[in-house]
């Protein structure tokens, strides 16, 4: 019964974190990078199916990473935390 509850919850989860990742894209990302992942940014790339797009906007916000668009990534994630970065991550690897 334990096994059966600890599966649903951690389901649970991932379906609440690919919700809130949406949300939070349409938010903060679609404005730029296109409602689908798939407009190309100042950088002339598009991010969907990004499977390192955790590690870049960690770095983002860290500001270890980026050039021109540093600032302006920075802003556009601020106030957002890891499981917020994590769950927008997981939605833009699931775009197709």
């Amino acid at each position: 019964m334990m096994k059966k509850l600890l599966i649903l919850a951690v389901f649970g989860i991932s379906a609440l974190s690919a919700a809130d990742g949406a949300k939070l894209f349409g938010a903060k990302c679609a404005e730029c990078h296109g409602a689908d992942g798939k407009e190309a940014s100042i950088a002339g790339k598009a991010i969907a199916g990004d499977a390192a797009a955790l590690t870049k906007l960690t770095g983002y916000k860290n500001g270890t990473y980026g050039a021109e668009q540093k600032a302006t990534m920075q802003a556009s994630i601020s106030g957002l935390s890891d499981d917020d970065l994590k769950a927008v991550a997981t939605y833009v690897g699931s775009l197709k």
